[in-house]
Formats: C-alpha cells, sequence, structure tokens
C-alpha cells in the first residue's frame, strides 16, 4: 500500500519517492531515477497506522496538493471551489458541501482565461492528477457534480472554457461518462477533442495510481479533434478505395445482372407492375434462385400470400413443377421430397403476420433474420400495405422509406419490395400492357428518392396473341449505381409447363 511521497536518497529529489508498507515492510522506490532503495534509515515503522488517511493511495504529491489546496483530515478531504465554497469526500466516499455550494470548475480560479488548452475530467483527484502527469503545462479542471452535472457546469463556465485555443475532454470510460462527453462536444464544437483511455484505465487518477503516467501523457498527445459522426476524410475510407471492387451478386435473370452489375448490400429495389402481372412470381423465382444457386439464406415477406403457398411455389421453381396448383402432373412423393429439401437446405426464412402489417414490427423481424439467422437478402411484397391505413398515406410512407433505407445501410442488407401502382388516368390500364413509368408507383416521390434502382414490369393480360399474354417486358425506370441501364429493357416469358420464366429475344410485335 502506498504510504506517501519522500525524499530520495539516491536522486536527492524532494518528493519523487514513494513508501509503500506490505504487511509490517517497507519499501521505497523513486519516480524520477527510477531506482528502488532502502529505507531502514528513515525509521519508518515510528509511523502511525491511524494518520494514514485516503490520500495515500492517490499518488498526488504534494506540489499538486498545494496547487489545488487540498485540506486533508482524519475524516476525508477537502476540495477548495473558485467561490472559496468547500466539498468534502468522506473517507467511506461520500460528499457534500458543509459551507456552501460551489460555484465554477473545480481549479478554474487556478488558470488565467485565454490560454492554449483546457482539460476537463470528472473529478477532482482525476484534475490534480492530470495537472501533475503533464508537469503543469496544462490548466485541468474538474467539474462539480461529476458526469450528471457536466453538461450543466461547463454551461455556465462557457465562456472561461471557450477562451481557451482548445478543450480536451478527459471524462471517465464508462457509460455514464461517455454519454457526457457526447453531451459536451456540441457545446464547444470544432476546438473539442477528445482523450481516449488506454485499456485497464477509466480516469485520470488511475494512471497515476498504476504508475502509468507515460501512458496518459501519450493519451492526451494522441486526443483527436472532436468530428461529428458520418464526417470522413479520404483518409478515412482510404483502405476501402483501394480494396479492390467486387460485383454485386447475381439476378436469377443474366440481362439484369448485365444492366445492374449485381447487387449489393445496403440497396434498394423497387419493383411495380399491374395486377396480376407477374411481380410475386418474379419475386419466387429469384428467391429460389438465391437459395438453389447462389447458397444465400433468405427472408420473406408477403403479406398478401400464406407461408404454406408461399413454400409450395419456391420449392416449385426449384424442381419445374407447379406444386401451388392441384392436380398439375406432380406425385404427392415428389412435393414431399421438395418440401423435405426445403426443410434440409435451412435457409428460407419468413414473416407469418397473421394480419399485422405495422412498418415497426416488419422492420424488428427483418432485423432479427439478419442478426440472428445470417440473413442478408429481404423480399417484401408489398410495400403499399403497409401504409394502406395511415391517415397520411404520402407521409407515412416518406418516413418508411427513408427508415428502410436506413435499416439496408445500417446491417448490410439487400431489400427487394413490390409497390403498387396508380391508375393512369390516360390510355389503356397496366393490366392491358401500358407503359409502367416512375410517377406510376403509389407513393412515387420518396420510393424514387429512396430507391436505387426501380423495376417496371408490363404485359398485356388481354392480348389476342397467346404468346404476347404470356411475355412480359422488363423495364429499368431508375438507376442510381451508374445511370447507364436507365430506360433499358428485356424480355421474360412464362413457361406453364413448369411455372418458371425464361429470357427472350424482342417480341416480334415489337420489332421495328
Amino acid at each position: 500500500m502506498f504510504i506517501k511521497h519522500i525524499p530520495c536518497i539516491l536522486c536527492h529529489s524532494s518528493d519523487a519517492g514513494s513508501l509503500y508498507l506490505e504487511g509490517e515492510r517497507y519499501s521505497a522506490y523513486c519516480f524520477s531515477c527510477n531506482n528502488a532503495f532502502s529505507v531502514d534509515n528513515q525509521k519508518p515503522l515510528t509511523l502511525k497506522r491511524e494518520k494514514i488517511i485516503m490520500l495515500s493511495d492517490r499518488c498526488l504529491n504534494s506540489d499538486s496538493l498545494r496547487t489545488y489546496n487540498i485540506q486533508s483530515t482524519e475524516d476525508g478531504v477537502s476540495f477548495t471551489y473558485p467561490n472559496g465554497k468547500s466539498k468534502l469526500r468522506t473517507n467511506d466516499k461520500k460528499f457534500s458541501w458543509p459551507n456552501g455550494k460551489g460555484e465554477g470548475l473545480f481549479g478554474q480560479n487556478l488558470f488565467p482565461s485565454g490560454g492554449k488548452t483546457v482539460l476537463i475530467t470528472e473529478g477532482e483527484f482525476d484534475a490534480i492528477a492530470a495537472h501533475q502527469m503533464l508537469h503543469g503545462k496544462v490548466a485541468c479542471v474538474s467539474v462539480r457534480n461529476g458526469a450528471g452535472s457536466a453538461l450543466k457546469d461547463c454551461q455556465e463556465a462557457f465562456e472561461w472554457l471557450d477562451s481557451f485555443e482548445s478543450v480536451v475532454l478527459a471524462l471517465d470510460g464508462d457509460e455514464q461518462g461517455q454519454k457526457a462527453t457526447d453531451s459536451l462536444v456540441e457545446l464547444f464544437g470544432h476546438k473539442v477533442k477528445i482523450l481516449k483511455h488506454s485499456n485497464g484505465f477509466k480516469d485520470a487518477n488511475d494512471y497515476l495510481m498504476q504508475q502509468s503516467s507515460a501512458k496518459f501523457v501519450a493519451a492526451f498527445n494522441a486526443a483527436e479533434l472532436y468530428r461529428p459522426e458520418g464526417i470522413v476524410s479520404v483518409s478515412d475510407v482510404k483502405e476501402r478505395l483501394l480494396t479492390e471492387q467486387k460485383p454485386g451478386i447475381p439476378w436469377c435473370f443474366d440481362e439484369l445482372t448485365r444492366l445492374t452489375h449485381g447487387r449489393r448490400e445496403g440497396e434498394l429495389y423497387g419493383f411495380g407492375a399491374g395486377v396480376g402481372i407477374g411481380k410475386t412470381d418474379v419475386f419466387t423465382q429469384s428467391i429460389a434462385f438465391d437459395m438453389g444457386v447462389l447458397g444465400e439464406s433468405v427472408g420473406v415477406i408477403y403479406l398478401e400470400q400464406p407461408v404454406t403457398e408461399t413454400v409450395s411455389r419456391i420449392a416449385g421453381k426449384l424442381d419445374g413443377a407447379l406444386y401451388h396448383i392441384p392436380g398439375s402432373g406432380y406425385t404427392k412423393t415428389e412435393y414431399v421430397h421438395a418440401i423435405e429439401r426445403l426443410e434440409k437446405m435451412n435457409k428460407l426464412w419468413m414473416f407469418e403476420h397473421f394480419g399485422t402489417k405495422e412498418w415497426s414490427v416488419i422492420k424488428a423481424k427483418i432485423r432479427y433474420m439478419k442478426r440472428a439467422l445470417g440473413v442478408r437478402i429481404i423480399y417484401l411484397d408489398h410495400l403499399t400495405a403497409l401504409t394502406a391505413d395511415a391517415d397520411d398515406e404520402r407521409r407515412s410512407l416518406d418516413k418508411l422509406m427513408a427508415d428502410m433505407a436506413s435499416l439496408a445501410q445500417s446491417d448490410g442488407l439487400i431489400i427487394h419490395f413490390i409497390s403498387h401502382l396508380s391508375t393512369p388516368t390516360d390510355g389503356k390500364s397496366h393490366e392491358e400492357g401500358a407503359r409502367v413509368r416512375e410517377r406510376d408507383f403509389t407513393g412515387s416521390r420518396s420510393i424514387a428518392r429512396w430507391s436505387h434502382y426501380m423495376f417496371g414490369l408490363e404485359r398485356d393480360k388481354q392480348a389476342s396473341d397467346p404468346i404476347m399474354r404470356q411475355t412480359t417486358t422488363f423495364r429499368v425506370l431508375k438507376d442510381r449505381y451508374t445511370g447507364q441501364a436507365t430506360g433499358e429493357m428485356f424480355y421474360l416469358r412464362y413457361d406453364s409447363s413448369n411455372g418458371r420464366l425464361f429470357e427472350v429475344p424482342k417480341p416480334a410485335e415489337e420489332v421495328l
């Protein structure tokens, strides 16, 4: 146990020596010449143990205690504040203000305003320790009542603090200290530096007590100017810049992969089509491809389709069979095998909503899928259902899209979603093959603002030609990634024998 500072008999420093007691044996060490020395001639055994007070293990030298006017008794330690009031810290770690509340920051009266640097700590011992370890060259002060009062105390002392060129925050490294630091950075803005404590040290006095003053000085010198979250320099992103770019994961349609360079985490892909055009079918084939070919786990949220039908359709896409249509030529054995194969794959995760169509609920399920199940690919059918009952559908959709884009970025998700279309005000309907435009998406402005890609599916369900009735135009409406795919299109045809979509050349009716 540390007892007190003593003169060193080797280098003759007046107080760099430290006296320690272990059991009934005394030892000494000098932090100036870094040598241990004998204390036999000093007869330390005459010290009365009952006089050893709580300052003994703080490693604060006499000069530091005198500078900050620390008064010590057998009851505790008294800290004098700028207005002459004292704060008492008792031996059982309780605090009181015997002669009235102190004003200002502890130590504020010791340093003139307008200096180069002021360092703020969370406790009086920490301010004294920091001043000692920095050899008295930095103004070191403390807030009055810990992290909880930090913002209020610094606001009251703002004019004095703001007169310094830089403000270094060296509050405790625990959760409360971090919260207090976060509140103070906005107060001083560009002149704030954050001192990050080294591992194993909670506060400034910890370094002194663990004989690690050099580490504190290094942490002080390494304190970085505060930058608001999200502000980065080229240096901050250099490693990412020099990392070789990888193509996104492919789509189930080769032409779509070519046009978009694949799909990337953090992006939203919006699909729009008229009723019964086949957008859900495109989703289902894409899901089957992601699982069966890419080996990805997939999260599926179909709000207007039972999970049992979803599973049957996905199994059918994998096998080239119409399992969701009774009597379409498959055997019971084949169907059971298909379901058991999906079960064994264990890559399909669905939300059985039971009528719940609130975005907050859906968002929580998506986050669970990513964080607990390792799912990064999400299919949502359909977006419109999540805002249909809102008092202000447009504003609700604006908020939902912004939140979904943020979720995709923060959790590294690839989110596909379907949107209904508004009825065209001129010409034929979308169900009769009308061209899909960005503006046709329900709540188009917010969808266009936040989506990385928007796709339109067009098909004339009433065409006299049976081939044309089964042919879908897949149109790229928006391409934020390169802009080059916007306006491009390709064609899909449905094979009723196996339930799959496949790419085809431009239909004869559209050839110029």
